[in-house]
């Protein structure tokens, strides 16, 4: 439990400097790190039996998105549409990861096919690579830490999420919610997070954190609600895709944490479905478009 909670204290040490003291072409950098260090730790549970191949196509893809779209524009000349839409394909995915998990394990012919399993990898780790980068360029020209806050009011949903479904699920947790998945969450825990991430979202917003993503109210809700919902099945896709294997942990790089996809795999669904969710119901990314 002492390494545990020791790694938990540098953990957001790291990343409150992240998020607040260095500069976008830094930060760029951090998400690039961890978006790698989660490929690398993606391998196995996609059945490679060396992490290589996947690690490779990870950064080719990134280096695609790059090269078409370098981060560093986001902050001079805004965010090109072309990219937004590399958020919103998540959306498409992560409903089809609900009937993936739901499924499980009748219906798992699928992870047999490496291509499938390929698609799988990225449509996980790359729209929420370009979301990180997009929530943090918000407004940076005009107020350097305007989306540093945006980033961590829509991360802090998942925690909240996190935490009010483990306290709640220990106190009064009795029906589980998909035990062949994960055996230790239950409805009683989903619903508990649910009002603890809700709470936790109208704080940030009457400190204005959520920045130009507050302002349509009935997108702001449903970008929220989407992300907080679909965070739980991030979670879930991916300790499916270890029971699939027979893994624990992705990794060891967090000492008493397991690996860096442990700690992320519901900020991989939330961070791009808050965007996307927001985007569409608002109207933006047609307007946009237009």
């Amino acid at each position: 439990m002492g390494v545990r909670i020791a790694t938990g204290v540098v953990l957001i040490a790291l990343a409150v400097v992240w998020l607040f003291f260095t500069d976008f072409a830094i930060f760029t950098m951090g998400a690039l790190f961890i978006y790698m260090v989660c490929a690398y730790e993606m391998g196995p549970l996609l059945k490679f039996k060396s992490r290589i191949p996947f690690v490779v196509l990870a950064a080719a893809a990134a280096t695609a998105m790059f090269a078409i779209a370098p981060p560093g524009e986001y902050i001079e000349s805004g965010v090109p549409v072309y990219m937004k839409y590399v958020v919103v394909i998540a959306l498409p995915f992560w409903a089809l990861a609900i009937f993936l998990v739901k499924s499980y394990p009748a219906n798992v012919k699928w992870h047999e096919n490496k291509v499938i399993n390929c698609v799988v990898g990225l449509f996980t780790l790359v729209p929420f690579l370009q979301g990180l980068l997009i929530l943090r360029a918000t407004n940076y020209a005009q107020d350097y830490n305007e989306g540093a806050y945006l980033l961590l009011s829509v991360m802090a949903l998942v925690w909240a999420a996190d935490s009010g479904a483990y306290f709640t699920g220990r106190a009064l947790g009795k029906t589980k919610l998909m035990p062949e998945v994960s055996p230790k969450k239950t409805y009683e825990g989903l619903y508990g997070g649910i009002v603890l991430a809700i709470v936790v979202m109208y704080i940030a917003k009457y400190y204005n954190y959520y920045s130009v993503f507050g302002k349509d109210e009935l997108a702001f809700l449903a970008a929220a609600f989407g992300a907080i919902v679909l965070s739980t099945f991030g979670d879930l896709m991916e300790s499916m895709l270890k029971r699939l294997v027979g893994i624990k942990d992705s990794g060891k790089i967090l000492p008493g944490h397991g690996g860096m996809l442990d700690r992320l795999d519901s900020q991989t669904a939330a961070v791009p479905v808050f965007l996307g969710v927001y985007w569409l119901v608002s109207g933006e990314l047609f307007n946009v478009a237009m």
